[in-house]
């Protein structure tokens, strides 16, 4: 059975304009996401650089975003407490990746997904075999440790990060997707490494054991692919829509 690959774009969002331009490329937010869902996508994820760097959010403009998308949006960046997930979840937003620090309190994570189901994705950053705090020599534990806290929570989507290729286009390590779906309940969305649409259809062949989906970034605004291209890989052989 053919089964496609959700994309979604990323935007992210620095002290109110998109960050991943190219060049003198557009850096209007508002303009890269429409110009995202304009091209097909069904999803996007907007990152909140300014939050995951503790240097204050750009919450009122997501949550402008938000309401402007004709498509579902997964909102990330820094959510790991109290405070950053109501502002996260006032948004708007159909989903909100809590960043992998917030794994250092394995409680609080259950708690949260235990309120608000399937509107919570965890992001777990991996470096090696180890999950990492992103941007920092923080180490959070094993891979094998996190994901058997983790076990039993009821979360329905992993946003699995790959820290080591992040940004980089030295391509998806396919292995450590894998390897996380095959050991979790819920569904898998890779980020990090992309480079080609040899990498997507990879992935996409991953959906067999839970790879639902896949954040794209560098590969995008650098001209690896384009998204329509991308799309057609994502819906796999016998072509068709991607799924929400």
């Amino acid at each position: 059975m053919n089964t496609p690959l959700t994309l979604l774009p990323a935007v992210d969002i620095a002290g109110g304009r998109a960050s991943q331009v190219v060049g003198d490329g557009e850096d209007d937010p508002a303009r890269v996401a429409s110009g995202w869902t304009a091209a097909g996508a069904r999803w996007l994820h907007l990152v909140d650089l300014d939050r995951a760097f503790g240097r204050g959010d750009n919450a009122g403009l997501i949550a402008e975003l938000v309401a402007a998308q004709p498509v579902p949006v997964q909102v990330s960046g820094g959510i790991a407490d109290d405070a950053s997930l109501a502002l996260a979840l006032a948004t708007g937003a159909a989903r909100v990746n809590l960043a992998s620090t917030a794994l250092r309190d394995r409680g609080w994570v259950r708690q949260v997904v235990r309120e608000h189901g399937e509107r919570i994705a965890v992001g777990i950053d991996v470096r090696g075999h180890e999950v990492v705090a992103r941007g920092s020599e923080a180490r959070l534990g094993t891979l094998d440790d996190v994901l058997a806290d983790l076990d039993g929570t009821g979360c329905r989507t992993y946003v699995v990060a790959d820290a080591s290729r992040d940004g980089s286009l030295h391509g998806a390590d396919d292995h450590l997707f894998r390897y996380v779906a095959e050991r979790v309940d819920g569904e898998v969305i890779a980020s990090g490494g992309v480079a080609s649409l040899e990498d997507l259809a990879r992935l996409r062949s991953l959906a067999r054991v839970g790879v639902s989906g896949v954040v794209l970034g560098a590969a995008l605004y650098q001209g690896a692919f384009t998204l329509a291209e991308a799309l057609d890989v994502a819906a796999g052989p016998d072509g068709g829509d991607e799924h929400d």
